[in-house]
């Protein structure tokens, strides 16, 4: 690939990042709103059943079985021109009756099953899943023919309806003491939810309507079959990254549940900054022949790592913030502490290191490597349960886990490209273990002044040529203005 190739890929890469993370922007504000206005107007408990419902709603995805990620395997890097729409009118057919069937067994079990509040959080789980995969389908067409703008304008989209709907709840709550369950709000998240499927089956309607090929049902397993494993190593790296919360959510009260997802959520405002970097990775990647991949690891791999830790200084205000506006939850701040640097590990995990795995079709190892990681991780998990009993020592174990994590889906890249792990690694030790010992000052600013420029100073001394790089860039476009 020559350089002329590269600067093009990189230029095109670079815009879509910005187009989904202008629309990520909003998302995030979104997500501000709901992770802290819902908690203040719904209380302890029903924050905790919402919660509930959004961790084994973020496990829909395996109902699909693997099918639109053999999709994504298959097509990604086609333009929509390139797509065959009779085929993709009877796979769309194939996926929508086999969701359609799941949503009713599912429903039926959890009526006959389960009682109260979590036979509503299960139907509602089922009604999101039908909805979710149906909707995962038409985003995944959008990511592999690099229709970019559809995404970031049904974000946007759905950002607004979720700010105007907590705002309308929240006035409620505050001006006309209306009591706000969380079962309100489930609904309203579905329905937005279901608002936006219906959209994206208007704007593909080109792949649902009109001639269908008539296809065999060995046809429709052959995607299951080869997505299959991107799915379970995906459901793998979500597992490994959830499995505290389940332990927490099987082990403990529904209270003590809600600390503990409280401390996520503040977490997940910094990995929706992060997203837009992995939906247009793959598809980039995959364009890239083996050399460019090589030359392009290492960069990329600097600049995950120096733009979460430097993300990671929102724990400072985010501290202040949380004993003013929400002082009931300040125990999750103990919790929020422990896991912050584990983004620092898990996103080159999940950014970077699984689409490289899936872009050279090694998706088998991924998972294989996950599942190894997923077993060490109950074993951590069960031991500090049985050990200590508390949620400090299971997100204490999750942390250590995720420092092997990193390790073991790195030793592919080590023997493959020879890359320079040992600095990468280093840095990731130190700036947790500045930040360990600088979240221990009490006064919030004068911490987070110190903990910015000791990340200046650590991030100087490793990675130092790479800054001359970016600064004589920077000097010469300056010039040219």
């Amino acid at each position: 690939m020559n350089m002329n190739t590269k600067d093009k890929l990189g230029k095109k890469t670079l815009l879509d990042i910005l187009k989904v993370s202008s629309s990520n922007l909003l998302f995030l504000i979104s997500g501000i709103l709901v992770g802290f206005l819902l908690p203040k107007i719904i209380g302890k408990i029903d924050y905790g059943y919402y919660k509930t419902f959004t961790l084994y709603a973020g496990y829909v995805g395996l109902l699909h079985f693997g099918f639109s990620d053999g999709i994504y395997l298959i097509y990604g890097g086609k333009k929509f021109e390139e797509l065959n729409k009779s085929k993709f009118r009877s796979i769309f057919i194939f996926l929508f009756i086999l969701e359609a069937l799941i949503l009713f067994f599912g429903i039926v079990l959890a009526v006959v099953f389960l009682t109260g509040d979590m036979r509503f959080v299960f139907i509602c789980i089922f009604g999101y899943m039908f909805s979710a995969n149906l909707t995962n389908y038409f985003q995944i067409i959008s990511q592999i023919t690099g229709r970019f703008n559809e995404l970031s304008l049904r974000t946007v989209f759905q950002s607004l309806l979720t700010i105007v709907s907590i705002f309308v709840l929240w006035i409620l709550n505050k001006f006309f003491s209306f009591k706000i369950e969380y079962k309100i709000y489930i609904i309203i998240f579905l329905t937005i939810n279901y608002i936006l499927t219906f959209w994206y089956i208007f704007t593909y309607k080109e792949l649902i309507i009109g001639e269908k090929e008539s296809n065999s049902f060995k046809y429709y397993l052959s995607f299951i079959k080869i997505g299959f494993p991107l799915l379970i190593s995906n459901l793998c790296s979500s597992l490994i990254l959830n499995l505290d919360r389940q332990f927490v959510n099987l082990l403990f009260d529904v209270e003590t549940y809600a600390v503990y997802a409280f401390a996520y959520n503040m977490l997940s405002l910094i990995t929706t900054a992060m997203s837009a970097v992995a939906t247009v990775l793959y598809p980039s990647l995959k364009r890239v022949d083996e050399n460019g991949l090589q030359l392009i690891y290492d960069k990329l791999m600097k600049i995950i790592l120096t733009l979460v830790f430097l993300l990671i200084i929102v724990y400072f205000p985010l501290c202040w913030f949380v004993n003013w506006f929400l002082p009931s939850y300040s125990e999750s701040l103990v919790i929020f502490r422990i896991i912050l640097p584990g983004l620092a590990v898990s996103s080159p995990v999940t950014i970077i290191m699984h689409n490289y795995y899936k872009s050279s079709n090694n998706e088998v190892l991924y998972f294989l490597k996950s599942m190894c990681i997923l077993i060490i991780s109950i074993i951590a998990n069960l031991i500090a349960y049985l050990i200590f009993k508390t949620t400090i020592s299971i997100s204490i174990s999750s942390i250590f886990v995720m420092f092997i994590w990193y390790l073991i889906i790195e030793r592919y890249f080590i023997k493959k490209y020879n890359v320079e792990w040992i600095r990468n690694y280093l840095y990731i030790v130190v700036m947790t273990a500045l930040f360990y010992l600088i979240t221990m000052l009490s006064i919030w600013w004068m911490a987070m002044l110190i903990y910015l420029l000791a990340f200046i100073v650590v991030s100087l001394f490793f990675y130092r040529d790479d800054a001359k790089y970016v600064y004589n860039k920077i000097k010469d476009m300056r010039k040219k203005i």
